[in-house]
């Protein structure tokens, strides 16, 4: 077991940073060969600065994280070598890819995870480049979504690397070049989802929160099928290539709405509800959004027949 975890331990997400420029670059190259528009030079700067922030974070959260679920172990109420056969690391696999489903759907539809979320979707361009726009804060705080899976006992180590290998995949699905892929569309995530989770075309935001397996989002009803021409970035386009504001613009955003706050009720709203949510009721959340969206669409089938 030990050395099976020293070997998983090996893949993380600094280490992966290699198999990212690797795909980057094979990417820029067939781009510049075909002539198409999918890159923009400061834009990919921005992004390389954005990930080596993250490879920095990631470097010095990575002990004390570790050390964060070791301490959870020793509460595990399951005992078992989730390393013993290849079916139990299949399992283990699936049970960390749905706890980055339930994280990544949480840092979308909870405000405060969007704030260190958002600069991944900052980007108007959707290509590898996009992938390595990874928030700094991110890894201080999906450790703790690998709880769960300690607490059936998962070794800590184990969570981490599967977690790493959850990220890995999904780099390659940050493209444009790969259109639909028939059968495969059904159970695992692909470039066509994953471009409809970068758009923000309103039927496509909040939707395609999959790692590996798109079963979750079928299962849990945040799934979208790629139709409409997706429009890459956020609602609101930052038209900005400076790291900084794309890093910090909505943690600067809720420090204004904090300070005109004028009830314990109004900080947590700000803090923990949606990105758009209001004390009036007035906000424009992803899901009032979407309503409109269809009750519009709906309005417009009838007056068309």
């Amino acid at each position: 077991m030990l050395e099976f975890l020293q070997g998983l331990l090996a893949i993380r997400d600094v280490d992966q940073l290699g198999f990212l420029l690797a795909f980057l670059g094979a990417e820029l190259l067939l781009t510049l060969i075909m002539g198409r528009p999918y890159y923009n030079a400061r834009d990919s700067l921005c992004s390389v600065t954005m990930g080596l922030a993250y490879a920095a974070s990631i470097a010095l959260s990575a002990g004390i994280m570790l050390a964060m679920l070791f301490w959870v172990q020793q509460f595990a109420f399951v005992q078992m070598d989730w390393t013993s056969s290849a079916g139990l690391i299949l399992a283990a696999y699936v049970i960390v890819d749905f706890l980055f489903y339930a994280y990544h759907r949480v840092i979308h539809e909870v405000r405060l995870g969007w704030a260190a979320h958002v600069n991944h979707h900052s980007s108007q361009h959707f290509n590898g480049g996009t992938a390595l726009r990874s928030s700094f804060v991110e890894a201080w705080i999906e450790p703790f979504f690998l709880i769960p899976a300690v607490l059936i006992g998962i070794h800590p180590v184990m969570a981490v690397a599967l977690v790493s290998l959850n990220h890995l995949y999904q780099y390659w699905i940050h493209t444009r070049f790969i259109g639909k892929l028939g059968p495969l569309e059904w159970v695992f995530n692909t470039p066509s989802h994953h471009r409809v989770h970068h758009a923000s075309n309103i039927q496509y935001c909040d939707r395609n929160y999959a790692g590996t397996l798109i079963i979750w989002d079928r299962l849990f009803g945040t799934f979208e099928r790629e139709e409409e021409e997706p429009v890459f970035g956020i609602r609101h386009q930052l038209d900005t290539w400076n790291p900084i504001k794309a890093t910090f613009h909505e943690w600067i955003a809720i420090g204004r709405d904090l300070l005109r706050a004028r009830s314990l009720r109004e900080v947590g709203g700000y803090l923990f509800q949606p990105p758009g949510w209001s004390p009036d009721g007035a906000g424009e959340t992803t899901r009032v959004m979407q309503e409109r969206y269809k009750a519009e669409m709906a309005t417009s089938e009838r007056e068309a027949a």
